[in-house]
Formats: structure tokens, C-alpha cells, sequence
């Protein structure tokens, strides 16, 4: 459309603006909008993931639908790529921290500690209570538990040398920060830290 002179009146002898020029764009640690981070730990492997991982992830539905039956609160979910094949040392993703521009903290961890924490436990009065304090009958809190139990059970692979594997891990900030600032990595338990950088950065 033309833009109209302060008169409010187009004529024919108006010259049209010039497009203006794209604002470039500077791709610097803090005004990083990537999602997608990757890095090779100091043992050897390599390790790739999104940020966060959408919900719909094939190795993250089942957990999510527990999640929303459980009536639990949400969460972020990462989902690490591991490929231990040219590591040395067994790599489980024991923490992963997000700091943003402002120097926020938030915090990953493996997602089989949130499970935990949603299903519902047996207490000495032989009741069935939920992780926010409700009571559940004896035939839901049951299949809740077994539930919990087997996605427990199927998170629990680490990757050993000479393996690939996928991680899940979870944050119980739901909302990530749209810029993020810095991303480490405990590859291998409580430990060292490592960074990882955005996979559009390269090597």
C-alpha cells in the first residue's frame, strides 16, 4: 500500500519509499534464540538436544499423558541424543542448567526424580495419597503406581561406551526463558561442568 503525504492526499508524482534494509541479525551469547544445543564431552561423546523438547517427542508422550492423569503440574522436558560410541566413561545426564540474560538459573534433571514425585504413595494407614496431598481408592492409586513404576524403570538407561542412547530429563519451570545466555552439561554424574553451545555455532 502507499503511503500517504501529511495532507492525506496521494499523487501521482510521489516517489515510493524505499524498502528499508534487513536489520542484521548477530547470533552472540546473550541474544541466543536457537533451541537446539550440542557439545562433545571431555570423555568423548557426543551429545545433541532440543530445547525444550516438545511434549508430542515419542520419548516423551507417555510421560506427559502419566503426567496430566496424575493431575500434576507442568514441566519442560529435554531429550538428549547421546552417542557414547568413541566415549570412555558411561554419560547419564545427570544435570543440565539453562541460565538466561538476567542470570536466572533453571534446572534439568532426570525425569525419573518428577515421576516419582507425581505418583501416588501407600501410607502406614493404608491409604493411597497423591503427590499434592489427595487421597485416591486403593484400585487407582495401585494402577497409578504400577504406571509410575514401569516409566521408571524404562528411563533409567544410561549410555556406556560403545552406546547410543536417548535421555530424557525435566525442569519443573515450564516456561523457559525466550533468550537463553549459557547451557552446561553434567555428563556423568555430580561433577564438572560443561558447556554446551548451539549447533548452528558449529565445532
Amino acid at each position: 500500500m502507499q503511503d500517504l503525504p501529511a495532507s492525506g492526499i496521494a499523487t501521482s508524482s510521489a516517489t515510493p519509499p524505499s524498502p528499508a534494509s534487513p536489520t542484521p541479525v548477530v547470533d552472540s551469547p546473550t541474544s541466543v534464540q536457537e533451541r537446539t544445543y550440542k557439545l562433545t564431552t571431555a570423555s568423548g561423546a557426543e551429545i545433541s538436544f532440543l530445547l525444550p523438547a516438545s511434549a508430542t517427542d515419542p520419548a516423551v508422550e507417555a510421560i506427559e499423558a502419566y503426567r496430566v492423569k496424575a493431575g500434576a503440574e507442568p514441566v519442560s522436558y529435554l531429550v538428549a541424543d547421546v552417542d557414547n560410541r568413541r566415549g570412555n566413561a558411561p554419560v547419564d545426564m545427570y544435570m543440565v542448567n539453562v541460565f538466561d540474560d538476567q542470570g536466572r538459573q533453571l534446572s534439568f534433571s532426570r525425569v525419573t526424580d518428577v515421576i516419582q514425585s507425581w505418583g501416588p504413595t501407600y501410607s502406614y494407614d493404608f491409604k493411597w495419597t497423591m503427590g499434592d496431598g489427595n487421597p485416591v481408592d486403593e484400585g487407582v492409586g495401585a494402577g497409578l503406581k504400577r504406571e509410575a513404576t514401569a516409566l521408571q524403570n524404562s528411563n533409567l538407561d544410561d549410555a556406556a561406551p560403545g552406546e547410543q542412547t536417548r535421555i530424557v530429563l525435566a525442569s519443573a519451570d515450564a516456561d523457559l526463558p525466550l533468550k537463553v545466555a549459557r547451557v552446561t552439561v553434567q555428563p556423568s554424574g555430580m561433577g564438572t561442568e560443561e558447556e554446551a553451545r548451539p549447533a548452528s555455532w558449529g565445532d
